[in-house]
């Protein structure tokens, strides 16, 4: 199994519906991905920072060791490139899709 890690930022702000993102995230994950809230495991492979506006106030240092790699929800945003908010599960699931590509599941980032 994958190890991915979703980190949510305080909500004061919401551009976009967060839980609802993530769930339809889940189901557009193939069955080897899941998504952890936890982070006092090892760090994760890939990590999603859904923050709900651009400010992205959950981007710290400490949240950052948290996972090898990052895509970056920042309300409407995708990596600093705005999507509509209907498109960005498709959009993050097709980014995981690709980061996780031809990669060995047992081999560490």
């Amino acid at each position: 199994m994958r190890r991915m890690g979703v980190k949510f930022c305080g909500g004061c702000n919401p551009q976009i519906e967060r839980t609802r993102f993530v769930d339809e995230l889940k189901k557009k994950l193939p069955e080897d991905l899941c998504l952890t809230h936890s982070d006092n495991t090892e760090k994760w492979e890939l990590g999603i920072m859904v923050c709900g506006c651009p400010v992205a106030c959950a981007d710290r240092p400490a949240t950052r060791n948290l996972s090898f790699e990052w895509i970056f929800v920042n309300g409407p945003a995708i990596d600093l490139e705005l999507f509509s908010e209907n498109e960005l599960a498709t959009i993050v699931a097709l980014k995981i899709q690709k980061y996780f590509e031809g990669r060995n599941p047992y081999e560490v980032a």
